[in-house]
């Protein structure tokens, strides 16, 4: 029975925080983006995004954030959200549904506390921007 269930991998889609210029605040502002470097598209995709940890030895947990895109092509890229530097003390949670190929699609991506600064930034892989990717 439980054999026969199929749980498909998540390959070549990618969550990672982007710092890059925003004209509204006019300074560097970091980003949550969702990359489908895959060669097919994905649809119906659910993102809920959250931080907790502990700072100074007291519990803290960020409002829970809900996103859904109905599509995003191969190779394209996405803006998920914006982010408040004051929860790059916490482990950020990004928990990624969709569907491929008429199948569910699982998976979470995690930035560890006070892994998302200027001193871990890098040239992603995949895209034309400095970034760091969420450990899968």
């Amino acid at each position: 029975m439980k054999k026969d269930i199929e749980i498909p991998q998540v390959t070549a889609v990618e969550i990672a925080v982007v710092k890059e210029y925003n004209e509204d605040f006019l300074q560097d502002a970091w980003y949550a983006y969702l990359f489908n470097n895959s060669t097919a598209p994905i649809e119906a995709i659910l993102i809920v995004s959250k931080a907790e940890g502990e700072v100074n030895g007291e519990k803290k947990t960020s409002s829970i954030f809900r996103h859904a895109f109905p599509l995003l092509a191969a190779g394209e890229a996405i803006k998920i959200e914006l982010l408040d530097e004051a929860i790059f003390a916490l482990d950020n949670t990004f928990m990624l549904s969709y569907f491929q190929g008429g199948k569910l699609y699982d998976k979470n991506f995690v930035f560890p506390a006070n892994s998302i600064n200027d001193a871990t930034l890098n040239k992603l892989d995949y895209a034309d921007k400095n970034g760091i990717t969420a450990i899968k």
